[in-house]
């Protein structure tokens, strides 16, 4: 006889029967969920930006950092201590060449210059007096020369007659040595003269040499206060517009202090530094660009600082169009220095993933899915990045930030 079970058992179970039923189907719906979520899992299109890799030509370059400077900058300072006794222009008003900007007081300085006028006239006269005095001395004594050169000849034709007098008869033994003692005194004394006046021509020019070492000292300090009386002329020397000026009307100012600061606001260049690791890749001629914003400007690199200041070179970049309307005095700038070029490289679009050579973790899209792949990069320019290893020419590489997503490695591209 079967035994009936109760009717509070049958509920039981039938309750459980339904759990265990709700919470397959509720671990179902969540593998559901989950399995589609993961299949729907990816990144949009619109986020990211994208490049082709293809191949072609590569400008390889070196980055450094820059701003933009005026073109031409003149800082004036104080040729003398003096006092500034009037202000003509402020900050910011454009100059014209020749404009003058302030006025020190040169009285002590003025009275310097003519101190040198008057000592430089004195030194000139000293020399054309001394000058004057050697041709006087050297004329006298060359017309002594030319009466003891006749005198001398005097003599030869008086012995020669003696001699001729012996001869027939009519002259002495002693008259003929007289002639010739006569003729031998008159012949030293000749010499004597001679070597004399040769001594008189040195003389006269070591002598004539030393005032005009003094007069040319003298020039020299003359030139010297002449600059000066000039530099203390506080003008512009082109057009410019004035930066700073030192307004304080009455102060004094010590030789060497600024008074003006003057720039050229209408055209400009480039300061740039990079580390001393890239020196030998940075010289005057190299072609450059300069990325300013989204803008870029091209150039030439110019001076290039030899020295070398906590481990950073500095160089100029000329541009070639130094006047462009977007230059502004301050702006930063991006200074890609050309030092050479390779032809037909696999190159992608060089964006801020670019570090320098090495190994990334870049992403790839195929077939409408990213894949994290590992890649080598090269050398770049400012437009390219030259591919290594790991990219083919034609393959789509995502360029942008992805960094949240470097513990994936395949993303679904949803459009």
């Amino acid at each position: 006889m079967d035994t009936q079970i109760p009717k509070e058992i049958i509920l039981q179970r039938r309750k459980k029967r339904l759990f265990r039923l709700a919470a397959i189907g509720v671990i179902v719906i969540i593998l559901f969920v989950v399995i589609i979520n993961a299949f729907r899992a990816g990144i949009s299109f619109a986020t990211i930006n994208t490049a082709v890799a293809d191949q072609g030509p590569l400008e390889v370059s070196v980055m450094a950092t820059g701003k933009v400077v005026p073109l031409y900058e003149e800082i004036i300072s104080s040729p003398v201590s003096s006092k500034v006794l009037a202000v003509y222009k402020k900050s910011g008003d454009q100059l014209a060449t020749g404009d003058s900007i302030l006025q020190l007081d040169l009285a002590a300085t003025n009275t310097e210059f003519e101190r040198q006028r008057d000592e430089l006239a004195m030194k000139q006269s000293k020399i054309d007096q001394q000058r004057i005095n050697a041709e006087t001395q050297l004329a006298e004594m060359a017309m002594q020369i030319g009466i003891d050169s006749m005198r001398l000849q005097r003599s030869r034709v008086q012995l020669m007659n003696e001699r001729y007098l012996d001869s027939i008869g009519a002259s002495t033994v002693d008259k003929i040595r007289q002639a010739e003692l006569d003729l031998q005194v008159q012949s030293m004394q000749y010499e004597q003269l001679k070597l004399k006046y040769a001594n008189m021509q040195k003389t006269t020019q070591a002598d004539l040499r030393i005032v005009e070492l003094d007069y040319n000292i003298a020039l020299k300090n003359f030139d010297l206060a002449t600059k000066t009386m000039g530099d203390a002329q506080i003008c512009a020397q082109r057009e410019a517009t004035v930066t700073w000026v030192n307004d304080q009307i009455g102060s004094t100012v010590a030789q060497g202090e600024q008074l003006v600061i003057l720039s050229d606001l209408n055209h400009f260049k480039i300061e740039a530094e990079i580390s001393d690791s890239y020196a030998n890749k940075i010289a005057p001629g190299n072609k450059a660009v300069v990325v300013i914003g989204s803008d870029e400007l091209e150039g030439i690199v110019g001076n290039v600082v030899p020295a070398i200041d906590n481990g950073i070179i500095k160089f100029t970049v000329m541009l070639d169009k130094n006047d462009d309307p977007k230059l502004r005095s301050g702006l930063k700038a991006d200074v890609y220095v050309i030092n050479a070029t390779k032809d037909n490289v696999v190159r992608i679009a060089n964006r801020s993933y670019y570090h320098g050579p090495g190994n990334y973790d870049l992403w790839c899209i195929v077939d409408g899915v990213a894949y994290q792949r590992n890649v080598v990069l090269g050398d770049n320019s400012n437009q390219y990045v030259e591919v290594v290893d790991g990219i083919k020419e034609g393959e789509t590489v995502i360029v942008s930030d992805m960094s949240r997503y470097k513990n994936k490695s395949k993303l679904k591209i949803r459009h």
